[in-house]
């Protein structure tokens, strides 16, 4: 079952977007590009991909990925000798710059076994600017045998210098007939992977999000309200309550923020404007939280950056 769950997978996503069923075959023969950034909103199945990628290049089967051989096992695991995967550690909200030496260090080593070693740098917007410099060097001029798997959400917090050594992949919103497939492959009854697919705005993670956590709605119904306060200066008091309690998931508010934003480029003047401010804030709220200053302080210079962008308007 799980090895029929893979290659449904592989098939949701050459459906999603035509470009990657080349990519993927390049994957499986191993001519693939030595360095991959994954873009995409939240939820649009990223690190899906770059696993799903991952376990390609790691395959020891004559039809890859073939869920039986042992890299293949491992790779699902994430337990394989040549898979390092670099992401934000508990309670971190970024990736330091000694996380990105120690993986140098790994690097530099021999693999552990025969075949490729893959690198996944996961979420690599969040890596400081000192992490992301600090791999540059390893991602512009890899091993034949190493290749980098990539992804994030926001591009414009990735250097431009990473971006340029990467093929770039964006993912785009999912049609509702496919989250409503990858919904059903998760085990979701029909009715409500029906449901679910029509509200998730194009994104599985989101479907499952909402299904698996009561508040999530709640916290979607704050944000849009953020985002079309529209000069209402009396509601502020309201919303920087709300906001406030959004604290234990804030990270999740940034996300859902940055990928409402996103959806609002080309799409007139004004909303071009707001994009562009809330991208700004939620990438200097992330720094902010780095530093650790009040959430409730970051919450209201967001609030207060979206009041000045509507005043002028």
């Amino acid at each position: 079952m799980e090895g029929q769950l893979i290659k449904s997978q592989a098939a949701v996503f050459e459906a999603l977007f035509q470009p990657l069923a080349p990519l993927m075959e390049q994957y499986r023969l191993h001519t693939a590009p030595h360095a991959l950034m994954i873009s995409g909103p939240f939820g649009v199945g990223k690190a899906t991909l770059a696993a799903l990628l991952a376990q390609t290049l790691l395959c020891t089967g004559s039809a890859k990925p073939c869920e039986t051989c042992s890299g293949c096992r491992q790779a699902r695991r994430g337990s394989h000798a040549n898979l390092l995967q670099v992401g934000a550690l508990p309670r971190q909200r970024s990736v330091k710059v000694d996380q990105a030496r120690a993986l140098l260090a790994n690097l530099a080593t021999h693999p552990f076994s025969p075949g490729p070693r893959v690198v996944m740098l996961e979420k690599v917007d969040t890596f400081t600017p000192q992490a992301q410099n600090a791999l540059l060097k390893a991602i512009e001029e890899p091993d034949s045998a190493t290749s980098f798997l990539l992804t994030c959400q926001n591009e414009h917090a990735v250097l431009p210098t990473i971006r340029s050594r990467c093929r770039l992949v964006r993912l785009p919103a999912w049609p509702v007939p496919l989250v409503h497939q990858a919904l059903l492959m998760q085990g979701l009854p029909e009715e409500e992977a029906g449901a679910l697919s029509q509200r998730a705005m194009g994104s599985p993670g989101k479907a499952l999000a909402a299904r698996a956590d009561s508040g999530y709605q709640a916290m979607k119904d704050t944000l849009d309200q953020l985002l079309t306060i529209n000069r209402d200066l009396s509601r502020f008091p309201a919303l920087s309550n709300q906001l406030r309690d959004l604290r234990e998931r804030s990270d999740q508010a940034l996300d859902y923020l940055e990928d409402a934003a996103l959806g609002l480029t080309g799409q007139g003047c004004q909303q071009a404007m707001l994009a562009r401010i809330v991208l700004e804030g939620v990438q200097n709220a992330r720094m902010q939280q780095a530093s650790n200053l009040s959430w409730q302080a970051i919450a209201d210079q967001l609030l207060m950056n979206i009041l000045e962008v509507q005043d002028h308007a």
